[in-house]
């Protein structure tokens, strides 16, 4: 029979599109982000037939195996931009750092476009 407290050795490896999707997530669950936006890294490889593997979103890996991440957005109309840009890095470092156990050394965010859905504004 098997120890069920028996200690396993291995290596455990966390692919960059793990990081990719979780980040994308977190980043669209703050309030005031309308969507992710494209980067130019990810035009071109629309440009050339291929798609992005998470739109928005570019991974670096550092040396002490810490990851930084920028994030491209579009926010919402109405709200202050560094408060959504602000959560967003936390609710972003946060959910990674919990789910991963990896360090996130930084998330940088970068306000492409405004998203103007249903905010009321009557023009003349």
């Amino acid at each position: 029979m098997s120890d069920k407290n028996a200690f396993f050795e291995g290596v455990t490896k966390i692919s960059d599109n793990v990081y990719g999707t979780i980040a994308s997530l977190k980043a669209l669950e703050v309030k005031g982000v309308a969507s992710m936006s494209t980067t130019a890294g990810d035009d071109f490889a629309n440009l050339i037939g291929m798609k992005s593997q998470w739109e928005g979103v570019s991974l670096q890996r550092t040396s002490d195996n810490s990851i930084t991440i920028d994030l491209y957005l579009v926010a919402r109309y109405g709200y202050r931009i560094p408060d959504v840009a602000l959560r967003v890095q936390e609710h972003v470092k946060t959910g990674i750092e919990t789910l991963t156990g990896t360090h996130v050394e930084g998330v940088n965010i970068f306000i492409q476009d405004i998203a103007f859905e249903n905010t009321g504004v009557k023009y003349i």
